[in-house]
């Protein structure tokens, strides 16, 4: 029982002493625990750190920079571009077909751009040359995209994420 206690003494006062670089969580790092548990009292970091482990939150945090597992606790714009734009792949082409949609709305946002009707407009009118084919690759689709932004004065000037 006390080597059990001892054991676990080290073992917070380890995880304290990396806490203090951090950012957005306390002492059982980032992960689905920091998160839910946001206090910074031991039994708080206990149960967080309890689940990040059976959760496995941390590993799939610090591999897609989410759940905290940033320096500013956000997913880092070279990771969301490309996920949202393969997740949302069918509902791009549909938006862009039309010149505008939620879904633009919401690349828009993810991009940094701060007119997204020029945006809508640009994507539309290059609509053919960003899906070239009926199945093309996702990462195919945003390196299009980013095409059209680049070549785009405006837009390569207003936009933050340029890839």
């Amino acid at each position: 029982m006390r080597k059990s206690l001892l054991l676990s003494i080290v073992v917070l006062g380890i995880m304290g002493t990396a806490a203090a670089h951090a950012k957005n969580y306390g002492s059982a790092g980032c992960g689905f625990g920091s998160q839910f548990f946001r206090d910074n009292t031991q039994v708080s970091q206990v149960l967080a750190a309890t689940t990040n482990g059976t959760s496995a939150s941390q590993t799939f945090g610090i591999s897609s920079g989410t759940s905290n597992c940033t320096d500013d606790g956000t997913v880092a714009m070279n990771k969301e571009y490309p996920v949202f734009v393969e997740t949302n792949q069918m509902a791009l082409a549909n938006d862009i077909a039309r010149g505008g949609g939620e879904t633009l709305s919401a690349l828009s946002k993810v991009m940094g751009c701060s007119d997204p009707a020029r945006l809508n407009g640009a994507l539309k009118a290059n609509y053919n040359g960003i899906f070239t084919k009926e199945n093309v690759q996702g990462y195919k689709v945003g390196t299009s995209i980013l095409d059209v932004v680049k070549k785009d004065t405006a837009l390569s000037k207003e936009c933050k994420y340029r890839g």
